[in-house]
């Protein structure tokens, strides 16, 4: 991944990525080429006309005060001696972090790599980690596509409930259950407490998924989650849950209930796509040792990068990844994750 290419077309979708962007964007992604010693800056007057206050005492009294080993340019408050440099909206703009290392995180996640491996290549803790794969992902959930159209296969995937991780710093969490012992034969398992992930696709490989709780959707809730998810007019393929008919009516859909798993009416409505997504949810948290429930979310946007990936025929999963990151307006701090549940 992101390796360099001297093929014509891929030189020629690079630019046409770069050539879509918006002024703010272009002129950030120059910051970063600068940052990276690859263009060098043209002169400039004065870089203290955009500061308006500072961040601590709201202050107008700022000069330059040097530069911080990124490069960046520092400012020094007269009034309270706070030293700052100007904070840019983005996930990466706080990290102390070089932007190569940010990019080589990404082409850790792009392989699959597990947090302690990627942090070992990247050079940066553990927990670091972790932090930064689900900021990562919580910047992309906001991105891609979340709707479907025309023929929609919907479908609902098991998958165990976890509270994996140390949950000894939380006073606040309970698991409302039994805990789970290793060695459980299939029976026990089978019975133990599942969350359901509803998998929604649609013929053009669009994809709209999210965990919706451990019991059978109600009306209210299906309604709740798929407004504005699926195009008035479109036809759903699902399974023999009454509640569909309501939401069909009210959506204007057109409802197709298949009474058993493999159905196929008119061998064309079923919802084998949507089955087979659900499938491959589950292997892929399998290979990370299982994943947190509250955190489940953020793994299916994972794996929706990963499936589009391979329909687009993209080659610059990490280039398209670093672009979305930098210019979403998503900011997730490391006290924000801690309080997901």
């Amino acid at each position: 991944m992101c390796n360099h290419t001297n093929n014509p077309a891929e030189i020629k979708e690079i630019f046409e990525i770069l050539k879509a962007l918006k002024p703010s964007q272009k002129k950030y992604l120059e910051d970063i080429l600068i940052s990276m010693g690859i263009i060098v800056p043209e002169e400039k007057e004065s870089d203290t006309d955009h500061v308006l206050a500072c961040p601590d005492c709201s202050g107008n009294s700022i000069s330059k005060f040097g530069k911080n080993r990124l490069g960046k340019q520092r400012y020094k408050c007269k009034e309270c001696r706070r030293i700052f440099v100007i904070p840019k909206k983005s996930l990466i703009s706080c990290t102390r972090k070089t932007i190569r290392q940010w990019l080589l995180y990404m082409e850790c996640m792009a392989k699959g790599m597990s947090i302690r491996k990627s942090a070992a290549v990247v050079g940066i803790h553990k927990n670091t980690s972790f932090h930064w794969r689900h900021k990562i992902l919580n910047a992309l959930r906001g991105e891609l596509k979340n709707d479907v159209s025309g023929i929609v296969e919907i479908d609902e995937a098991f998958i165990a409930e976890s509270f994996k991780g140390n949950h000894s710093r939380n006073p606040h969490f309970h698991k409302g259950r039994p805990s789970r012992g290793r060695g459980l034969r299939w029976a026990e398992k089978s019975s133990a407490a599942r969350v359901r992930v509803l998998c929604c696709l649609d013929r053009t490989e669009n994809i709209f998924s999210q965990v919706i709780g451990r019991e059978r959707p109600g009306i209210q809730q299906l309604m709740s989650i798929l407004e504005g998810k699926i195009q008035s007019g479109s036809t759903i393929c699902t399974n023999n849950n009454i509640a569909y008919k309501t939401v069909a009516r009210e959506f204007d859909l057109k409802l197709y209930k298949l009474a058993y798993s493999n159905e196929a009416i008119d061998e064309i409505y079923h919802n084998k796509k949507a089955k087979e997504f659900g499938r491959k949810l589950k292997e892929f948290i399998t290979d990370f040792n299982g994943v947190a429930t509250k955190y489940l979310n953020n793994y299916i946007t994972w794996l929706k990068w990963d499936c589009l990936g391979k329909v687009n025929g993209s080659g610059y999963e990490v280039l398209d990844m670093f672009l979305t990151m930098i210019f979403c307006n998503a900011c997730l701090r490391v006290r924000d994750l801690k309080l997901v549940c």
